[in-house]
């Protein structure tokens, strides 16, 4: 509703209130104290406002027993969580996300046996995830996000069978990934990513058959992409890229109707890009850029209608020629294959592309003559041409070009192809 200003003790006085839902307005200062003693509450939501306060350490210890749900979540809350919170034992939700709680996650919350999700994401938390997690044995979501956790995670996770949502992402966790991550077989969305990941992907995270997402990218990661990926036939997304993965991308990745987005880049994959990947056509993103792919960019690649990037650059030896069905990409915004060893000319179907914002085929071994159709793409902000072996007239589109980059070419009779980049 807009509502600014404090929040007045005097709220404590409604002592028979059930519900106290104030989120998403502009309330700052403290929590009151009064609050946490409104003994009939079972729902506090203060969501996204700007209050700034601790949480009292003896929180439900007095009062606060029937509370079901505690929303405090974007805020401007710190201290530690207390301990005391166990004893809110009717709690089934808990969301302290987006503030700067600090210190550990007391032990004791693996009493609150009834949680159903639990928020703690984008905080200053340290130490260890405790073990005790795993006697939470109801939830569906566990974010952890974004704080600075350490050590491994606690194989007791594997309780957590009816998980669908387990983010780890953005801490300082370390070792392996543990498998029995792969025994959480509801789990539809994984994140692992920016922490300190090292060894290979577990074989059972393959068996993971409701697996929408994973994201394990930025660590340390090695071994190889398993064949098995094909099994796996809700994945939509997968994020890879920054480690140290090898080996070529399987083939299998075929089978996986519903997949949008491949993310491998930064890695040491080898190999090239599988033709079966033309089956996936709800695919929106491959970045498969900064890798050892080798190879022809399969033509099947025509075939994916809904691809809005295609990022292939610095592999240094994808070669072959431009697929003229890339031009069946209508929804091609970000065409990136520079810095390879393509060759041949330039299919004029490249530049049908009415939706291409960026194209980028500099370094690369390209001759023959700028296709005409060119001048008539006014899409293109960003065109990079540089160090190839093209020729011939260039044409005069300028006036809707903000980077171009056309230098180390070679000059034809009536060409000026110079270097426009800025």
């Amino acid at each position: 509703m807009g509502l600014v200003g404090t929040i007045p003790p005097e709220i404590g006085n409604l002592s028979f209130l059930v519900s106290l839902d104030l989120s998403e307005n502009s309330f700052h200062g403290p929590i009151p104290s009064s609050i946490f003693n409104m003994s009939s509450l079972e729902v506090l939501n203060l969501r996204n406002n700007s209050l700034s306060s601790s949480l009292p350490i003896d929180m439900c210890k007095h009062n606060l027993h029937g509370l079901k749900r505690l929303r405090i979540s974007y805020n401007k809350l710190f201290g530690e969580i207390p301990s005391s919170l166990e004893h809110c034992s009717q709690l089934t939700y808990v969301s302290l996300a987006t503030n700067n709680f600090s210190g550990h996650v007391p032990t004791q919350i693996g009493n609150l046996t009834l949680l159903q999700e639990l928020y703690l994401g984008s905080n200053n938390l340290s130490g260890n995830i405790p073990k005790e997690i795993g006697a939470l044995t109801n939830l569906g979501g566990l974010d952890l996000s974004i704080n600075n956790f350490i050590g491994h995670v606690p194989r007791e996770i594997a309780n957590l069978t009816m998980l669908q949502l387990l983010d780890l992402s953005t801490n300082k966790l370390s070792g392996n990934i543990p498998k029995e991550i792969g025994y959480l077989t509801k789990l539809q969305g994984l994140g692992m990513s920016f922490n300190e990941f090292s060894g290979p992907i577990p074989a059972t995270i393959y068996t993971m058959t409701s697996l929408v997402y994973f994201d394990f990218a930025s660590n340390d990661l090695s071994g190889s992409l398993s064949r098995d990926i094909g099994n796996m036939t809700s994945l939509r997304r997968i994020g890879l890229e920054g480690n140290n993965l090898i080996g070529e991308i399987p083939k299998e990745i075929g089978y996986l109707a519903n997949f949008e987005r491949l993310s491998m880049c930064c890695n040491i994959i080898s190999g090239s890009v599988p033709r079966e990947i033309g089956n996936l056509t709800a695919m929106f993103g491959i970045y498969l850029h900064n890798n050892a792919l080798s190879g022809p960019i399969p033509k099947e690649i025509g075939r994916l209608v809904n691809l809005w990037e295609l990022q292939l650059e610095y592999n240094y030896h994808i070669n072959g020629s431009l697929p003229k069905e890339i031009g069946n990409l209508t929804s091609l915004s970000y065409l990136l294959l520079n810095d390879n060893k393509l060759s041949g000319e330039i299919p004029k179907e490249n530049f049908l592309l009415n939706n291409l914002l960026q194209l980028n085929i500099g370094s690369n071994q390209l001759s023959g003559s700028l296709p005409r159709e060119i001048g008539n793409n006014t899409s293109i902000q960003d065109l990079w041409l540089h160090f190839n072996n093209l020729s011939g007239i260039f044409f005069s589109f300028c006036n809707f070009i903000r980077i171009m980059k056309c230098s180390g070419n070679t000059r034809g009779e009536e060409s000026n192809l110079l270097d426009y980049s800025s």
